[in-house]
């Protein structure tokens, strides 16, 4: 007996291979979807931006979403490439976010300022490949080294922004995994180095006797969290800290610095216990209200949240520092270029060429915030009350 899916035509989503991305088209489509779904999908088609432009982000396009953008500033930071008062914008939809880092903020500005530096810049890509035996997997390491002149030329021959820096071997029996470290300048760069880790694999398959490549074997850690990254570094390498006065701390988050300690202490038992990677309050809430508000990919919070916050006494006031061992973000490229999200980049002076350390130092900053003002809550325990007042409640259904 044929069920009803069996004898249901099926129907393909309308397409028009001239214009699939205009207006007319993107309606055909959302009513297309209303026939099969009990709404009308009126907000899917209400915007502003001329879809023509998402052609290098996104195929079926059928709208966009709108998530509500919150600020919080001022902000002072003080790096070497991130220097003033910022604003900075954040999409979410999770009540109470924009508040508790907006307290965080007020408080580092207060108190001075978060002082914040870039350590790392580099991007990976790791092909595997597979030779004849272990002495020539070995020897093969020796060649790379070798002839990393050249590889480094192949690089330059595939980008003028793209710049192999270094390789880290991993030789397992007659496989070897090469972890090319490359800096790609103000872009993300994942399409960059993936042309030029093509381009390097071709040109050692023609140099070297590998029996066998692949062009990514998961040691680049993409998109994915690892104690690797948190130990090599990726993307953006940044650190922040500040030394709060305790009578501030006690202003502002009505807890002592030492109680704040004190509940971070017990707490990273938890992280212990759990084999949490990193350990951090939820630096995954900031980094998704920026890279959403600022056109970043947002499957590179995976990698990104990988972090380590501490609180420690100094003398009778507060030490707070925050790592992003891995902090995978772009000002050129990608989704930055959207309409909105170029607007929000510009909020803060990031859209563009010579950005990205500036992002990355303001990103570091408005991650501490964060995390000192959720710390503040849990010590202090009004996070449930936080919650309430901001976040629940609001829509009755």
């Amino acid at each position: 007996m044929k069920t009803d899916f069996q004898t249901e035509v099926i129907r393909e989503i309308p397409i028009d291979r001239k214009s699939n991305y205009s207006s007319e088209i993107i309606s055909e489509r959302l009513s297309f979807l209303a026939e099969h779904s009990s709404s009308q999908l009126h907000h899917l088609n209400s915007y502003t931006i001329n879809p023509e432009i998402t052609k290098c982000n996104i195929e079926r396009i059928i709208g966009f979403t709108q998530t509500p953008v919150g600020i919080v500033g001022p902000l002072q930071i003080n790096g070497k490439h991130a220097k003033g008062n910022f604003y900075i914008p954040m999409a979410t939809t999770e009540g109470a976010l924009i508040m508790s880092f907006q307290r965080g903020a007020r408080l580092l500005s207060i108190n001075g300022g978060v002082n914040v530096t870039v350590l790392k810049d580099s991007i990976q890509r790791a092909p595997l490949f597979l030779l004849k035996d272990l002495h020539v997997a070995t020897e093969f390491v020796s060649w790379c080294t070798q002839h990393f002149e050249e590889l480094k030329n192949v690089t330059t021959s595939t980008t003028r922004h793209g710049k192999l820096e270094s390789f880290t071997p991993f030789v397992l029996g007659n496989i070897v995994l090469v972890r090319l470290n490359f800096t790609t300048r103000d872009a993300m760069g994942m399409n960059m180095v993936t042309k030029a880790t093509k381009e390097i694999c071709n040109y050692i398959i023609r140099e070297y006797p590998v029996q066998q490549y692949l062009l990514e074997c998961n040691m680049a850690v993409d998109k994915k969290p690892s104690y690797l990254n948190i130990i090599l570094g990726r993307g953006k390498t940044v650190t922040a800290e500040v030394v709060l006065r305790d009578k501030f701390v006690r202003k502002f988050l009505n807890i002592s610095s030492e109680k704040i300690v004190e509940a971070y202490n017990l707490q990273m038992l938890g992280n212990v216990q759990a084999g949490v990677i990193g350990c951090n309050y939820h630096i995954a809430n900031g980094l998704a209200a920026i890279f959403l508000a600022c056109g970043q990919d947002m499957a590179n919070i995976a990698d990104s949240c990988n972090g380590i916050t501490s609180f420690r006494m100094f003398g009778k006031d507060l030490y707070v520092s925050v790592t992003l061992p891995s902090l995978i973000i772009g000002t050129i490229g990608g989704g930055t270029g959207l309409p909105t999200q170029k607007e929000c980049l510009d909020i803060i002076g990031c859209y563009g060429k010579s950005k990205a350390l500036k992002f990355a130092e303001i990103i570091a900053g408005v991650i501490l915030a964060g995390e000192l003002s959720l710390a503040g809550s849990i010590a202090a325990n009004d996070f449930t009350e936080a919650h309430e007042k901001y976040g629940r409640n609001g829509h009755k259904i």
